[in-house]
């Protein structure tokens, strides 16, 4: 019996260790009370006296009263009744069987208990009073319910674990049975009170189990739990075309469009109205759908994932569709989409009502400032203000324009061989006014045999706003150099300025898409901050690279290295 009793305390040990998981808490102090009683039975065996046997009867019965409070404990917790485990309930659970205790430790003054206590060849016997053998039934009934759900909860576990599982549940029932007998045999104390203590040998079975399959390191989830508590709809399908399991999520879905039940039916009549979901489940293969349901008037949509079921690979014996509600994630995208097309709409009105204008007040004002000398003098100040102020304005336009051309999705060039200096020279041409008004010369140093391979319009905007961007930041009646070289297969075009330069923190932080940074040009000139932006996405999108190197008060040079050569050939 002591080996017993050690093997018991030695399982109760290893509880404690992992009485942190879900369910091992409670169980750990059932394992508390079955030591006890064990302990208790031993001492009764080798004690002489009536009075002090009954006394350790009384430990070992209050022991087993607190072992069903704990067992009860146990399976709401395992089970995931958190509800019925906040302190109030616990503490009725327990004053229950402790007012019950009670009952049992006062016999002696109301006798409710015990009709008969008496010695029989050196061990106590003890015959119960109809009350307390209804409530001993009472809570047989408990144990019956709680062993029950415990059966229900391993049939759902995982496969590899749901035998030693069951092995576990058998032997944990072993000293309930020997208790039942005694109740029914009282006079076979003799030999039943050892049994009930001998029992504890399956201790050693329990705790290998438990050791061998990580029973309470890993305490397993029930199939109904997990499936029930997932916010996505999960339907498996047999074979042969046979639903076999589903979870509340689907069955809500399915009973919502009028189907009803789908355990047991034939996937050709459950999904007969959204044929790709079907032809994935038939062909057992792995896949992706969107499915719409009319549910409560309102159109819900839903992601279907399919995947096979496997046994062995490659043999097929299923699949398990998983439903995922996407329906507030569609609206936002039709929300998007319908900004996106407001949006486009906005530029289409900037470009043709705003710039189209605004590109002819800048050519009346350029054949103003021609005849400007006809003026008086007093209003030549005026046309080089308004001038100033429209040519800025007109290229903020055309920055914005270019940046949004950027950010539209879908946008496509047609890069082909072109000659780079006409090109170049074409972009200088737009800039003559503001170069001049500035006195900053700009001058060309294109080989005219350099060709490049890239979009011409794209290119032209990214030379416009290098030139742009060098004529801003020049002191007036600086310089500004623009040239290319070509080795092997790459053409390498840079603008150079003498002008104010550029801080270290600001060259990192030039081509960083994240912030767009506006800053003031040496004559006063303001901008969007997209320039540079739409310079980097079209060399991108040509393949190319675009760097720059800059000293404070020193100048700056921008590169932009493209495909090209220098041999006047397409092959070359």
């Amino acid at each position: 019996m002591l080996i017993s009793v050690f093997l018991m305390s030695a399982f109760l040990c290893y509880s404690f260790f992992h009485r942190n998981n879900r369910g091992v808490r409670y169980f750990a102090w059932v394992m508390v009370c079955r030591v006890v009683y064990a302990g208790c039975v031993i001492l009764e065996s080798n004690t002489e006296t009536l009075d002090a046997k009954l006394v350790l009867r009384n430990i070992g019965q209050t022991s087993l009263l607190f072992l069903v409070a704990f067992v009860v404990m146990f399976v709401l917790d395992l089970l995931q009744k958190d509800a019925y485990l906040r302190p109030i309930p616990r503490i009725m659970l327990l004053s229950l069987f402790g007012a019950w205790s009670a009952l049992v430790w006062t016999d002696p003054f109301h006798h409710l208990i015990y009709a008969d206590v008496f010695m029989k060849d050196g061990y106590l016997q003890t015959i119960k009073s109809v009350f307390a053998i209804s409530f001993t039934l009472f809570w047989y009934l408990i144990l019956a319910v709680c062993v029950f759900s415990l059966i229900t909860y391993i049939r759902n576990i995982r496969p590899e674990i749901r035998k030693p599982a069951m092995w576990m549940l058998v032997f944990g029932c072993a000293t309930a049975v020997v208790e039942i007998i005694k109740l029914i045999f009282p006079h076979e104390i003799d030999w039943l009170l050892p049994l009930s203590v001998y029992t504890g040998f399956l201790g050693m079975a329990m705790l290998w189990i438990t050791i061998r399959f990580r029973l309470f390191s890993i305490v397993p989830l029930a199939r109904n739990i997990v499936m029930e508590t997932m916010q996505e709809g999960i339907l498996v399908v047999s074979q042969g075309g046979a639903v076999i399991d589903s979870n509340n999520y689907a069955e809500s879905l399915f009973e919502g469009v009028g189907i009803g039940r789908t355990e047991g039916r034939n996937i050709r009549d459950l999904l007969s109205r959204w044929p790709e979901w079907l032809r994935m489940c038939e062909r057992m293969e792995q896949g992706e759908a969107e499915i719409q349901v009319l549910l409560d008037k309102e159109t819900r949509v839903y992601a279907v994932k399919v995947y096979p079921v496997y046994a062995r690979k490659p043999v097929k014996h299923g699949s398990v569709s998983v439903l995922i509600d996407i329906t507030e994630k569609q609206r936002r995208l039709e929300q998007i989409s319908e900004l996106n097309k407001l949006k486009d709409q906005l530029f289409t009105v900037v470009s043709h009502d705003i710039r189209d204008p605004l590109a002819v007040q800048v050519n009346l004002i350029e054949e103003l400032e021609e005849s400007k000398e006809q003026l008086d003098s007093d209003m030549h100040e005026i046309v080089d203000a308004l001038s100033e102020q429209a040519r800025n304005t007109f290229v903020m336009i055309e920055n914005l324009l270019d940046w949004f051309r950027s950010q539209k999705e879908g946008t496509v060039l047609h890069p082909q061989w072109w000659e780079l200096s006409p090109i170049a020279n074409e972009a200088l041409g737009m800039l003559r006014m503001k170069s001049g008004t500035k006195r900053v010369k700009v001058h060309l140093s294109i080989p005219a045999d350099i060709r490049i391979y890239a979009d011409r319009e794209a290119v032209t905007v990214i030379i416009r706003n290098l030139l742009s961007n060098a004529i801003k930041f020049s002191r007036e009646g600086g310089s500004v150099l623009m040239s290319a070289e070509a080795k092997e297969e790459t053409v390498t075009l840079s603008v150079q300025d003498n002008g104010i330069g550029m801080s270290t923190e600001q060259l990192q932080s030039l081509f960083d898409s994240k912030q767009i940074v506006t800053t003031v040009g040496t004559a006063g000139e303001r901008g969007t901050g997209l320039g540079l932006q739409v310079c980097q996405y079209f060399v991108r999108m040509n393949g190319g690279r675009i760097w720059a190197e800059s000293t404070p008060q020193l100048g700056s040079v921008f590169r932009v290295s493209l495909r090209g050569s220098c041999h006047g050939g397409e092959g070359a």
